[in-house]
């Protein structure tokens, strides 16, 4: 089943203060395109996939039929920052590309669900930088919600289009 949605979100705007470390030791593999300086740039790289308690589980692929494909437009404030999350599991796969009427900086990451096998505020990054696009595909490392935080330094409001495929639950706006 192939379900349309179109989401407008208006951020009012607040700080998210964004750190990482990293227990780690195996790789998943995710695609990112983005756009610097009108240059487009292809990034393949190897993220890293954790093994929580010495255990690993197998990978299964996710069922085609629970795909769904949505477009959200989201308005970040002048000089305001805002986060967009979706609720995915783990190995599922999710497509993306987004686009922005003006530069602002971005981070593509995930915040793990079982937050007693990691350490206090731990977070992965997946893609991060200063750009008006981006598109990409990765594989969901675990459980949790995933998404990206923009934050527009500009005396102008800025509007992203994004484009999702996959199989996961859009949480949207996080202030």
């Amino acid at each position: 089943m192939k379900i349309s949605k179109i989401v407008v979100a208006i951020a009012i705007g607040s700080m998210v203060t964004v750190t990482s470390c990293k227990d780690t030791n195996t790789k998943t593999k995710t695609t990112q395109e983005q756009v610097v300086d009108g240059n487009q740039k292809k990034e393949v790289g190897n993220q890293e996939e954790f093994n929580v308690n010495g255990t690993s589980e197998n990978k299964v692929e996710n069922s085609a039929g629970n795909d769904q494909s949505n477009t959200a437009t989201i308005v970040v404030k002048a000089n305001k920052a805002l986060e967009y999350k979706f609720k995915i599991n783990q190995y599922e796969k999710l497509e993306y590309e987004w686009t922005a009427n003006a530069p602002l900086r971005y981070d593509f990451h995930g915040d793990p669900e079982d937050k007693d096998s990691y350490p206090k505020g731990y977070f992965e990054s997946y893609a991060n930088g200063t750009s008006y696009a981006a598109k990409g595909k990765i594989t969901i490392p675990y459980n949790g919600s995933h998404g990206w935080y923009w934050k527009n330094t500009s005396t102008k409001d800025i509007t992203i289009t994004l484009t999702t495929k996959g199989n996961y639950n859009i949480i949207g706006v996080i202030q």
